[in-house]
């Protein structure tokens, strides 16, 4: 049976989409303030999250897997991506794919000879979370929808009232 996207639907997740913003901006905070061992941790959630959002903004309706939620799905049928990522879709997207989910042997490559960056998370996690804070802000401001717009603005309220979404800023940096 061929997906269906229900306004209802739409609008019901917003809440899992603010969170998941929010998240990653907590992530990169705890993986650059964090104390280790935990702040190892913040890292890989922070990588994931970049994964999640990243393809959430990025990926275009004609490439949907089954029933994700895109970025596009808000946005009037006409609209264009006015945002990228181009250090997570360039440097580390396909990369983390190898790195993250999976334990391959390409982990065993020398990075130098092939000229592959390596993660070092106090020099990649800030340009990260502002690229990624600045795609998201670009792609709210392109939600015209009405009632989008306000169940955004309701549910990154909520997060930012939240006691462990408190300490980060989750407005445009």
């Amino acid at each position: 049976m061929p997906f269906v996207l229900k306004r209802t639907d739409q609008i019901a997740l917003i809440r899992d989409l603010t969170y998941e913003y929010a998240n990653l901006m907590v992530a990169a905070y705890f993986d650059l303030n964090g104390q280790p061992p935990w702040r190892t941790n913040c890292d890989d959630a922070f990588i994931l999250g970049c994964r999640k959002i990243g393809d959430f903004l990025t990926t275009d309706t004609n490439n949907r897997k089954d029933d994700d939620v895109l970025a596009m799905d808000y946005l009037p049928p006409t609209a264009r991506r006015s945002w990228d990522l181009p250090i997570w879709r360039v440097k580390w997207r396909n990369e983390m794919n190898k790195y993250l989910t999976h334990i391959t042997y390409q982990r065993a490559e020398d990075r130098d000879a092939k000229g592959l960056p390596h993660w070092e998370h106090t020099v990649w996690v800030p340009p990260l979370r502002d690229e990624f804070n600045k795609a998201w802000w670009d792609f709210r401001d392109s939600v015209t929808d009405g009632a989008f717009c306000a169940e955004f603005d309701k549910q990154l309220s909520e997060r930012e009232a939240r006691p462990e979404f408190k300490m980060v800023n989750l407005k445009r940096l």
